[in-house]
């Protein structure tokens, strides 16, 4: 008999050791891949430049003195965006035509502004 049983046991723990678990399959993590847009390209047009960056000055103008208003920004149209290459701008501020002078810097595209007396 306890051959027999020593037999029946190894046997059962032949058979649990053998059995196959039917875990639940462990979840995938999800990743998210944020990508940045490639950047656009800029379809220059000599015939509409100054509305282009009059409507871009107009829209990043940020006075430094409270109060201050600026409005009718126009800007004559230019052949090129080179560094170092400029246009005659003139805005109202305050009320006032005021003439200023856009100057590519050393990024195409790039500009500053610097007040000048009116051209036209």
């Amino acid at each position: 008999m306890r051959s027999s049983l020593a037999v029946c046991l190894g046997g059962l723990l032949l058979l649990t050791g053998c059995a196959s678990t039917t875990d639940s399959p462990t979840p995938t993590a999800t990743v998210t891949v944020t990508a940045t847009a490639p950047p656009s390209a800029v379809s220059f047009d000599p015939q509409t430049s100054g509305k282009v960056l009059a409507d871009r000055i107009m829209a990043r103008a940020k006075p430094k003195t409270p109060g201050t208003t600026i409005s009718a920004v126009e800007c004559k149209n230019f052949p090129d965006i080179k560094v170092s290459t400029h246009t005659d701008c003139q805005m109202i501020v305050n009320g006032a035509k005021r003439g200023y002078q856009a100057t590519f810097t050393q990024r195409d595209g790039h500009y500053e502004i610097k007040a000048q007396d009116l051209t036209w």
